[in-house]
């Protein structure tokens, strides 16, 4: 069977992609799938690996898998008709996975296992002293017996030891398998690890020859299929064969037994050429079956994650907004009576300092100063007053009510956004360093904001004055003047006067506005000036609280699956569900 849609190549390619899943796939943590969504895309890649191989790879495998010291090897090697793989009493005698296979088959081609180093060795070179493997390695005995050209038989390290390298490389080498010999002992068939392992073989539906080694001579297979049948594993008695104890030389003894010769007997039934090439198809299409399941599941948890998300970023935009009213409200507390009452007085002053009728000595004043303008001088201290003004008011901002609310936010999505499972990735980065603003960076990030602003003010200035008669040099809307306003505008805004902005300078300037345009044209600009003022000041101040969102807001969707990498795992889904039909 060819898959529709790409050269085999394109499609093993982008099933042994192991960044689609291994380093892509990513949750935060927010919903009870979380783990089940880690595991699987920790699996995945494998499995998609072992797919792609075993379509591309004409061979079966059968494997024997078992627990220690169930005489797994001794089995093997009596089906080979050779001592392959080392036997004894001693546990474990297999160390690593050893393959007998035809010469020159092309088992290193696209081994799905990069893991596993292949060494390549004539069976006649262990007749004397059998391999006992070793971890991380695999060993192929070649032979050139045509009629076993077709199979790949393997004896693999025990389900159950201690080495966990060793569990993980007979699991890995069971994923490859076309069937299954399963080698127990009267002693170790109800052992736990052994029987969660024949469970999980006869639930995917893997063809499996039970055999039951140094079996007692009373003990009947009815027997253990019963015992069986109790523990939820429902077995044909066709299946299960029994070997008594050896007396002596086992190898001998065991290929000689009429159970063990019926065994092998099955065994090449259901393991000929030509059923070799239909089972191949059959459990090829329970793969693809398998991980349509798998993929699909992915998909869907990784849904359940992102709605979760959405709810999450819903939930810290609303701690957001509340923290942000109550820190502007705060500021706007500051601002009293009193002070709007000194804000109309310093304004009033300001005009009358410049009114056309004070008294001569200002108009003198300005006359001297008109040959130190042409000069460049007055500027540069015009510039230099503008400067001294500008940190004046800086002085009068208060880091400690953003300090406040920031840390007030911080404790808030602690309380009641973080997960409470600490293995949560979302838990652990809510934590890391960097995530949570310190006072440093609060005051830096303000006085940036701040040098903006002024920088904004200054320009504001240079605009309006240019619209200033040159020769009126004095008089309500002279540039001192103007400048003197927009500060303080400044102070009420940095003082908290947001609200009564506008009435305060009605107030202080309504009774020096005249009926003429340039003036009532001028007024409104000034308002206008100090209504984006108080906005930019206002942004200012809650800027520092958004930057801390944003960081929390980066910690979450760092931790969820792109969009891309989501509609990757979609087409995949679709080529499988292609794949089986």
């Amino acid at each position: 069977m060819q898959f529709q849609h790409e050269s085999p190549l394109t499609f093993r390619n982008a099933l042994n992609d192991d960044r689609l899943l291994r380093n892509r796939v990513r949750c935060p943590g927010l919903t009870p799938g979380a783990q089940e969504i880690r595991r699987l895309a920790g699996d995945l890649p494998k499995r998609l690996a072992v797919f792609s191989y075993r379509r591309l790879m004409p061979y079966g495998w059968v494997v024997f898998v078992g627990g220690t010291g169930t005489g797994k090897s001794t089995l093997f090697n009596a089906l080979c008709g050779k001592p392959l793989s080392a036997m004894g009493v001693e546990r474990p005698k297999t160390g690593g996975p050893i393959v007998y296979g035809y010469h020159g088959s092309p088992i290193e081609e696209h081994f799905p296992l990069p893991s596993v180093q292949i060494e390549r060795h004539a069976s006649e070179d262990f007749h004397l002293m059998p391999a006992t493997g070793m971890p991380g390695h695999m060993i192929i005995l070649e032979h050139n017996r045509e009629d076993w050209s077709h199979l790949f038989i393997v004896d693999t390290p025990d389900l159950d030891s201690l080495e966990a390298e060793n569990r993980q490389i007979a699991e890995d080498l069971y994923l490859l398998s076309d069937a299954v010999v399963f080698v127990t002992s009267q002693e170790k068939y109800a052992d736990e690890v052994p029987y969660q392992f024949l469970l999980r073989i006869i639930q995917e539906r893997k063809p499996c020859f039970l055999l039951l080694n140094k079996a007692e001579d009373r003990l009947t297979e009815e027997e253990v299929l019963e015992a069986l049948q109790n523990q939820g594993i429902s077995f044909g008695k066709d299946r299960v064969w029994l070997i008594p104890y050896a007396p002596a030389d086992p190898f001998q003894w065991i290929a000689e037994h009429s159970a063990f010769r019926d065994f092998v007997h099955r065994f090449w039934q259901e393991l000929s050429t030509e059923a070799t090439e239909q089972l191949r198809e059959a459990q090829h299409s329970r793969r693809a079956e398998d991980l349509k399941i798998r993929v699909s599941r992915l998909l869907e948890l990784l849904e359940e994650e992102n709605r979760a998300a959405l709810k999450w970023l819903s939930r810290l935009e609303a701690l957001y907004q509340e923290i942000c009213h109550d820190l502007i409200n705060e500021e706007k507390k500051r601002f009293t009576a009193e002070s709007r009452k000194q804000v109309q007085r310093e304004v009033r002053r300001l005009f009358s300092k410049y009114d056309v009728l004070a008294k001569p000595r200002r108009f003198i004043k300005e006359m001297f100063m008109i040959p130190l303008q042409f000069l460049g001088f007055y500027r540069e201290r015009t510039r230099a007053n503008h400067i001294a003004s500008l940190q004046k008011v800086r002085q009068q901002i208060g880091l400690a009510p953003v300090q406040r609310a920031v840390e007030r936010f911080n404790r808030s999505v602690l309380e009641k956004l973080s997960p409470s499972n600490a293995g949560s990735p979302l838990f652990k980065e809510l934590r890391q360093t960097g995530v949570v603003l310190h006072d440093g960076e609060i005051k830096e990030r303000l006085w940036k904001e701040q040098a903006q602003l002024d920088t904004w003010l200054e320009e504001k200035f240079q605009k309006l004055s240019r619209g200033i008669r040159k020769h009126k040099k004095w008089g309500i809307y002279s540039t001192s003047a103007l400048w003197g306003v927009l500060i303080i505008c400044f102070e009420i805004v940095v003082g908290g006067g947001f609200s009564i902005l506008d009435a305060a300078l009605d107030s202080a300037l309504a009774p020096f506005v005249t009926k003429g345009a340039v003036e009532l044209f001028a007024y409104h600009e000034i308002q206008k000036t100090a209504r984006q003022l108080a906005k930019r000041y206002q942004e200012g101040l809650l800027s520092t609280v958004r930057h801390q969102r944003d960081l929390y807001e980066h910690c979450l969707q760092s931790l969820l699956t792109s969009p891309k990498t989501v509609e990757s795992l979609k087409a995949l889904d679709m080529d499988l569900a292609a794949w089986r039909q």
